[in-house]
C-alpha cells in the first residue's frame, strides 16, 4: 500500500474507532500519537486536518484514488510519505485487532480448505480448468 494511503487509512480508522465506546486505550493512544505527529508536520495548517480526515472517512469508495483529495493534498504538502515514524504509527494503528478498534470479531472454522479468504468485503474469484479429456458414459 502506498505510504500516503496507509497514513490516510490509519487516520480515518483511528478517528472512527475513537468514537466507539469499546475502543481500547492502546488504539486511542496510537491514534493520538499519529494525529499529533501529522499536526506537528502541518504546523499552522493543522486546523485543516480534522475536516480532511472526515472527508477520508466518508469518501467515495468507488473512486480510483483511495485517499480523499483534501487529505492527500495535506499529507503530500508536508511530505508525510517520507516520514518513517508516521509510517510506523500508521502500521500500528491498522494492526490492532478489529475488536480493539471498536469493530466486531468473527470466528471462522475453515476445515480442509485451500486458499480461504477472510475480511470484510473480501472478494475471491475461482476458475477451474479440467485438463483431462472428456469421458463419455459407456467408454472404457
Amino acid at each position: 500500500m502506498e505510504v500516503i494511503a496507509l497514513i490516510a487509512t490509519a487516520l480515518a480508522t483511528g478517528a472512527a474507532a475513537g468514537v466507539q465506546a469499546s475502543t481500547s486505550e492502546a488504539v486511542g493512544s496510537l491514534y493520538a500519537r499519529l494525529s499529533q505527529r501529522v499536526r506537528e508536520r502541518l504546523g499552522e495548517r493543522s486546523a485543516e486536518l480534522d475536516p480532511a480526515i472526515e472527508a477520508q472517512r466518508h469518501r467515495d469508495t468507488s473512486a480510483p484514488d483511495p485517499v480523499a483529495p483534501e487529505l492527500r493534498r495535506l499529507l503530500e504538502a508536508v511530505q508525510a510519505g517520507q516520514d518513517e515514524e508516521l509510517r510506523a504509527l500508521a502500521d500500528e494503528v491498522l494492526r490492532q485487532p478489529a475488536d480493539a478498534r471498536g469493530g466486531s470479531v468473527r470466528y471462522l472454522w475453515a476445515y480442509n480448505n485451500q486458499a480461504p479468504i477472510f475480511g470484510d468485503g473480501a472478494y475471491q474469484r475461482n476458475t477451474f480448468y479440467n485438463a483431462a479429456p472428456p469421458v463419455t458414459p459407456g467408454e472404457g
